[in-house]
């Protein structure tokens, strides 16, 4: 388990990781580095987190997902996180974590339309 790998899917200019296993510290520091690495060699310009299947967090995983969240931001990728379950959500207000540049959805398709047009408006406005 400790060799458990988050796998991390490339659509167009956005990547998507669907976190369907319960994360361990390493686990979850290892999907952190993964993430981080593709953004830079993709040049991603969006990212979908879904946790749909995380029905709970502890303050470790709730501070590694704002702080996931707040490096991909600096690294130019917009973050979406979906599928959030209420104990999630819960958590992660009880923990004081803010996510002030993280949007949300209900959840994958949800989240995958978002960021489909919030990177089509990016391009739209000649940012390339």
């Amino acid at each position: 388990m400790d060799n458990l790998r988050i796998p991390i899917l490339k659509i167009g200019d956005i990547l998507i990781a669907s976190i369907q296993v319960a994360l361990h510290d390493a686990s979850a520091v290892q999907f952190k580095d993964d993430l981080l690495q593709k953004i830079h060699d993709t040049r991603a310009r969006g990212v979908i987190i879904d946790l749909t299947a995380l029905d709970v967090v502890d303050s470790f995983i709730g501070r590694l997902i704002a702080d996931i969240a707040a490096m991909a931001g600096l690294m130019g990728a917009r973050v979406v996180l979906t599928g959030l379950q209420p104990a999630v959500a819960i958590t992660l207000v009880e923990l004081g974590l803010e996510l002030p540049r993280v949007l949300t959805a209900l959840n994958l398709e949800k989240g995958l339309a978002m960021m489909q047009r919030m990177t089509g408006e990016e391009s739209d406005d000649g940012a390339e």
